[in-house]
């Protein structure tokens, strides 16, 4: 009797320790996924903002959009926290919108007519992204 409850036991417990393994891996690629659909959400964000700009400059790790009424700037960049923001019409504004949160690290780089964004998240995953510049300021305007 013994034997026979063990050995259902051994049965039994095969199929839930497979199931248990399965599941960890369901939850790490939803999490992973997830991940990746929002900072292609935020690129997606920034790369909008950068069309509806008059023109974009990159400067202190941060992407400067003039507004096409001329009433000031945006900048998109990283709090003091752990998220990506678009601050609205100064560098540090009450008026602020949450691109993506949970990031390690922002970071651009710009060479020429292309700059590159840079994003870390959290979870270690990096992710880069270039975007042109078609519109550069002609004349010396104060941020």
């Amino acid at each position: 009797m013994v034997m026979v409850l063990s050995l259902i036991g051994i049965i039994i417990n095969l199929p839930i320790t497979a199931l248990s393994k399965y599941m960890k891996l369901h939850r790490e690629e939803i999490n992973y996924s997830r991940e990746n659909f929002y900072v292609n959400e935020a690129f997606i964000i920034i790369e909008s903002e950068i069309k509806n700009a008059k023109y974009v400059d990159i400067k202190d790790n941060m992407i400067i959009l003039r507004r096409y009424d001329n009433k000031g700037y945006d900048y998109i960049k990283k709090n003091k926290g752990t998220a990506i923001v678009i601050s609205y019409g100064a560098v540090n504004s009450s008026s602020v919108n949450n691109i993506l949160k949970n990031i390690e690290n922002f970071q651009l780089e710009r060479q020429e007519k292309v700059f590159y964004v840079s994003i870390k998240m959290k979870r270690g995953e990096p992710y880069r992204r270039c975007f042109a510049i078609e519109r550069e300021k002609l004349r010396e305007d104060s941020y």
